[in-house]
């Protein structure tokens, strides 16, 4: 896929989470795509499958009691891959977030295969999402 449409695709992504249409996402995503999240926190982990992602993509507003959301900063891309930069932001337990991160996109045939999750602030991140 040209590098154009990758960026296109990322911001759908993140358009969709923004309305809160979570089945708009079903197509974009493989089947046997993986969600990773880096830590120790209850949204840790590898989330494998197309099910499994929308899932642990659903279960952000029941941690924040809906507070969570994201800010599309800048998306760069090639023709496999995308970087999405964004700001996150939430409260959960007390504790409020706000930070930068990065998800890592890896595309094929304008399909989500691989997606990495990068906080610019590992213990804050850690913190937040701590059990």
């Amino acid at each position: 896929m040209p590098a154009a449409e990758n960026e296109a695709l990322v911001r759908r992504i993140f358009e969709a989470f923004a309305r809160k249409e979570g089945f708009a996402l079903r197509g974009l995503f493989a089947t046997d795509a993986t969600w990773t999240v880096p830590g120790r926190g209850v949204m840790a982990g590898v989330h494998r499958g197309r099910d499994e992602i929308f899932r642990f993509l659903a279960r952000l507003p029941k941690e924040t009691d809906g507070t969570y959301g994201s800010s599309l900063r800048d998306v760069l891309a090639s023709d496999d891959r995308a970087a999405a930069l964004y700001t996150a932001r939430g409260t959960r337990r007390g504790r409020t977030l706000e930070l930068e991160q990065v998800l890592l996109f890896r595309i094929d045939d304008g399909i989500v295969h691989e997606v990495l999750a990068l906080p610019s602030d590992p213990d804050a991140f850690e913190e937040f999402w701590a059990p």
